[in-house]
């Protein structure tokens, strides 16, 4: 069993195996402990589609951490309002939140999505949150074992041949993988159709080993339903296979704390 990753920024110690529990910071910038994390820049290796115009480049913490209060957006580029209701009176109007700032403060209060619609709208949120999070937690890696700072194509596969959405996974023995730019992988097989989005290169859970932040999506060909998911592709050894670590965004914490 994969050891649990405790990605802080007040992370609670709670969580699945395999998973990188992450908490974007308080708005003072400070984790749970009053640490800091280290000045530098995290560089992005595509648009970051998750929030409203996040474009490739390279950030500050402090660009990052202005991201919380970015909106959240759909697939196709919408502005996503999520509609939270109250923890005890049903009395009470629901609320409407854009951002990670509303969404964790909200969370933390209690307040949580009540109809199957808000349910897929808080999906948004895990993901965007999540992705956020991650990046704040970015350091300079040590050691890396991505030639050229990316996976090749046959680990590509072999990843992908592993990878389960939904009830569906692909045929590891009949897939084609297509790297449709400098970031996006595109691989299918007769059952499914994946497309893997790196998103950047840094230390994510602090062992010293670079990681990929990615964001991967599959849907089973033919069929409408789409699956979609935010993690680490990690390769700690030099001849070690690609795995992916799932996040799973912490919100222990509300967003205004600290001030």
């Amino acid at each position: 069993m994969q050891m649990v990753k405790t990605l802080v920024m007040g992370a609670a110690a709670a969580g699945a195996a395999g998973v990188a529990v992450m908490t974007v910071p308080d708005r003072d910038g400070a984790d749970a402990n009053g640490a800091r994390a280290g000045a530098g820049e995290v560089c992005l290796k595509t648009d970051l589609s998750l929030f409203k115009d996040v474009s490739a480049k390279c950030f500050s913490r402090d660009d990052l951490l202005a991201l919380r209060d970015r909106a959240v957006v759909d697939r196709q580029g919408g502005v996503v309002e999520l509609s939270m209701s109250h923890p005890t009176d049903m009395s009470v109007p629901s609320k409407s939140c854009r951002t990670c700032s509303d969404y964790r403060e909200m969370s933390f209060d209690g307040w949580y999505a009540l109809s199957s619609r808000d349910m897929r709208r808080e999906a948004y949120f895990i993901r965007a949150c999540g992705v956020l999070a991650a990046l704040l937690e970015a350091q300079p890696a040590r050691s890396s074992h991505f030639a050229d700072g990316s996976p090749t194509a046959e680990a590509v596969a072999k990843l992908a041949g592993s990878m389960s959405f939904g009830e569906a996974n692909a045929d590891a023995a009949n897939l084609a993988v297509e790297k449709a730019s400098s970031a996006v992988w595109r691989i299918s097989s007769d059952a499914m159709k994946i497309e893997i989005h790196e998103i950047a290169n840094a230390d994510f859970d602090n062992d010293g080993i670079e990681e990929i932040l990615a964001f991967t999506a599959g849907a089973p060909e033919g069929g409408t339903a789409a699956f979609y998911e935010a993690g680490l592709i990690e390769k700690d050894t030099a001849g070690a296979a690609l795995s992916f670590t799932p996040l799973s965004y912490g919100r222990n914490k509300a967003a205004g704390a600290g001030l």
